[in-house]
């Protein structure tokens, strides 16, 4: 199981920023379409309504030219009786194209017959002349008459402009109201979630009787909310079910089996040398198995069992050397070295657990190793995590196999020649899953390597607590241990 990530390397509020900025961009790219759309259809309109109005002058002014020629079209645009449409000039001019009548002075030599790019000419208006931007129809009236009627553009432009300064202005706009407001609807959504991750600690901190609240909106969270409280009741009815199962064992089947072997070995202190003393030692032997099986299985248990409630700061570098305690002795017995490095690794959890993990793991070492095998124990702290590891020189454990060797009752001897259950290094998978770790089985070249990772203690919950001395000789098991090296710092 992957360590949970500290909190204080979480980002807060994450949710909430990311839901506030989804909605602020959908309200941006709406607001842009949408007055994106309003101003082609604004700019088709005014497009429609400007030929209508070009067209409509040019045509009367055509009927004119027909009706009185050229002389009478130009004495009729001089009159003071035509003063045209607002923001409308006129021009006409001979064949080479020299003004005869209108308010604009000079021909633009670039317009053509038909409709008008966007161009600049001069206009007289006022008794002042002005270069003016304008769009407009040009007429031929014959090999000595042009007409051009033209609308000012400059009011176009200026709306141009301001669409621009209204669509950067609405962006802002929306872009403050939907990041405030998308802020506060995401926030419902966040509380939830807090409220719902707050809960989760409390249990797995062992407060098993922890529910998530549940509102009357009657709405998905709440649904959401009574299939996480179901979920919980059912995991507090299976531990406390598993613990009751774990006591009724430990009763109804160890008590009356250590009762036989009791008596096996009973009737064999009594007993002669013969062929009924070797099948009591055999019997006796398989009861002994049995036995061990029942206490792996017990062990497991109550390991699963665990909550987070029942756990104390203590350093893996004492467990470490309680392990060593132990098993020096019996390292030496097989015709092996058992080595010793420490470095303080702080941590949370049950000392009697973590302890059983690493004598599993230096037991499993010095029971596969050869005679003549190192087999290196050792703590420390790496990427974070404390870190206890058990590496022999044996032949491993091919690397497509680790995680069938973690399995409940797995024997990679098939045979069964090694004595053992195959619980083991379940039983360790179990220590580092109930306290939040990871259990890493690797390739020690040769060899295996066995590490145990749990989360680090902080510095201000380590301060005030009690260390392995890291310059203290490891005992060889000859001395009584002090009282907190046999019972772990935080039992003084």
């Amino acid at each position: 199981m992957t360590p949970v990530e500290p909190k204080s390397r979480r980002r807060p509020q994450a949710a909430a920023f990311r839901g506030a900025l989804w909605i602020t961009l959908i309200a941006v790219a709406t607001t842009v379409a949408a007055l994106t759309v309003q101003h082609f259809e604004t700019a088709r309109v005014l497009r429609v309504e400007l030929d209508y109005l070009l067209e409509g002058e040019a045509d009367a002014l055509v009927r004119r030219y027909r009706e009185g020629g050229r002389a009478a079209l130009a004495t009729y645009m001089n009159s003071e009786g035509f003063p045209g449409p607002p923001d409308v000039v006129y021009m006409l001019a001979d064949g080479s194209g020299r003004r005869l009548a209108g308010d604009v002075t000079t021909w633009p030599a670039a317009l053509s017959r038909g409709h008008v790019v966007p161009g600049s000419v001069e206009v007289r208006q006022g008794g002042r002349t002005q270069t003016r931007r304008i769009e407009g129809e040009v007429r031929t009236l014959g090999p000595d008459a042009r007409l051009l009627v033209g609308h000012l553009a400059d009011s176009r432009i200026a709306l141009g402009r301001r669409y621009w300064l209204s669509i950067a202005v609405s962006v802002l706009v929306t872009a403050v109201l939907g990041l405030g407001l998308g802020w506060l609807v995401s926030r419902r959504g966040v509380r939830v979630v807090h409220a719902a991750a707050d809960t989760g600690d409390r249990f797995l901190g062992g407060h098993l009787d922890e529910r998530l609240t549940i509102s009357n909106r009657d709405d998905e969270f709440d649904r959401l909310a009574e299939v996480v409280n179901a979920c919980f009741d059912e995991i507090e009815r299976m531990v406390r079910s598993l613990r009751a199962a774990t006591d009724g064992l430990a009763h109804d089947l160890k008590t009356p089996l250590t009762r036989i072997k009791a008596r096996l070995e009973l009737a064999m202190l009594r007993g002669q040398d013969g062929p009924e003393n070797v099948l009591l030692a055999e019997t006796a032997r398989d009861l002994e198995a049995l036995l061990d099986l029942i206490n792996g299985l017990l062990a497991l248990a109550r390991a699963d069992a665990t909550t987070a409630d029942s756990f104390v700061a203590l350093d893996l570098a004492w467990v470490a050397q309680e392990a060593y305690d132990l098993y020096a002795p019996l390292a030496e017995d097989a015709g092996q070295h058992l080595e010793l490095s420490l470095t303080p690794a702080p941590t949370r959890g049950v000392s009697s657990l973590l302890l059983h993990a690493a004598a599993n793991l230096i037991d499993n070492a010095i029971k596969h190793a050869p005679a003549g095998a190192t087999v290196a124990l050792g703590t420390g702290t790496r990427n974070g995590v404390a870190c206890l590891t058990v590496a022999d020189t044996g032949a491993g454990i091919a690397a497509e196999v680790h995680a069938l060797a973690l399995q409940r009752f797995s024997r990679l001897d098939e045979s069964r020649s090694t004595p053992g259950s195959g619980l083991g290094l379940s039983l360790v998978a179990t220590v580092a899953r109930v306290h939040r770790g990871q259990f890493v089985l690797a390739d020690n070249v040769p060899g295996l390597r066995a590490e145990l990772r749990l989360p680090l203690r902080s510095e201000q919950e380590a301060s005030g607590h009690r260390t392995l001395p890291l310059g203290a000789a490891p005992s060889s098991g000859g001395a009584a241990a002090p009282a907190w090296r046999r019972f772990g710092p935080d039992h003084v």
